[in-house]
């Protein structure tokens, strides 16, 4: 195996942070004491061997799978590994929505698979041509991997055409995966695309949408002989999951609801800002994410979404995520999770670096 860099990845973790931060794609960080969570009879040891039965339980019943469908993981980014190193072998080919999250890419090639992409354009508001993703299924990918809502953009995928393209996979001899971390920001329309065909399997966690990354609560859905392959993994990697953590996560599931009722009108509000915004700034434009708390505007003069990252950086102590992380230099990727507060304050300074800078 051929672990390489993950640049975004570093980038996130040593040199993202700044007074004014942008560019987080998860909601707050939530806190043992504000959700109110009863820690009685929490212990550090228990049975857990392929995860802790009332969490795989919960994880299950929330998304109309059953318990053996259930795979924990080490957050959302190890179940792209684990789908990777279960169904992928050296010489495989796998198709990769762009622009696309970096680990999406990494992990395949990690496992020495060869990939192949499919474009996601601003000019088809970054849905999926049918014509191309046929074209691209001819040279026989072994899996297809995308995202749902799509991360950097925000586009969502419907169910039926998720079937669609499922059926298109599985013609052409793919299984398709789906990272749906982003998908419980949609309003009303949040179902997992698991079990809607036979080759489609899922990942997500507890991260982006409800605030609990410290947790590293995430789990893969699959068909119940991927997912009995995919458990192999976990007797290579770690044996066991941390059972701590599994008990308090599994304490938090009947609180996913009311996290996301109370932040919806915190997002509401601070996408119709950044909506008007961008209406009235001659330098940008985006595709207007279905949901969520990430966008991906795109520059439109000699001031490039990579430069105006810099200029945030240097001179206003803002971040942005460059858009050369996303395969674009031309955007950048906007979080509004935040304080409107801060989000106003950052507005004003990519307002500002456009007067100062572009030509």
């Amino acid at each position: 195996m051929d672990f390489q860099p993950i640049e975004y990845m570093e980038w996130a973790k040593l040199k993202s942070r700044a007074a004014v931060n942008l560019s987080r794609s998860g909601v707050a960080d939530q806190s043992l004491k504000g959700l109110g969570l009863s820690l009685e009879g929490l212990d550090i040891n228990g049975p857990n061997p392929y995860g802790y039965a009332p969490l795989l339980e919960a994880i299950a019943a929330r998304y109309g799978a059953k318990p053996e469908n259930v795979v924990p993981t080490t957050g959302a980014s190890q179940g792209i590994f684990f789908a990777c190193a279960a169904l992928l072998d050296r010489g495989d080919r796998v198709l990769v929505e762009k622009p696309a999250y970096d680990p999406l890419l990494a992990c395949p090639r990690a496992v020495g698979a060869e990939v192949l992409r499919i474009e996601r354009r601003f000019e088809n508001r970054y849905q999926i041509d049918s014509r191309e993703f046929r074209t691209a299924l001819s040279l026989k990918p072994k899996l297809v991997i995308l995202t749902n809502t799509h991360n950097p953009t925000g586009a969502f995928l419907s169910r039926e055409r998720i079937v669609e393209l499922a059926s298109e996979a599985r013609s052409a001899g793919a299984m398709l995966f789906i990272d749906e971390i982003y998908l419980e920001f949609m309003p009303g329309e949040a179902a997992t695309s698991f079990g809607l065909a036979e080759n489609i399997f899922v990942g997500s966690s507890l991260t982006k949408v409800f605030g609990l990354s410290g947790l590293r609560c995430g789990w893969l859905l699959a068909p119940a002989s991927l997912a009995a392959k995919m458990r192999r993994l976990v007797d290579h990697l770690f044996v066991e999951p941390v059972f701590i953590g599994e008990q308090i996560s599994a304490r938090a599931f009947p609180l996913l609801d009311s996290i996301k009722i109370r932040n919806a009108p915190l997002f509401e509000r601070n996408l119709k800002m950044v909506g008007e915004f961008i209406e009235t700034e001659k330098g940008l434009e985006w595709v207007e994410p279905a949901a969520g708390i990430v966008g991906f505007p795109r520059t439109t003069g000699a001031l490039t979404g990579d430069a105006l990252a810099g200029i945030l950086r240097e001179r206003y102590d803002t971040s942005v995520v460059p858009g050369t992380f996303f395969e674009d230099a031309r955007h950048f990727r906007l979080g509004f999770g935040v304080a409107p507060e801060m989000l106003a304050a950052g507005l004003a300074n990519i307002r500002s670096a456009f007067r100062l800078f572009s030509v």
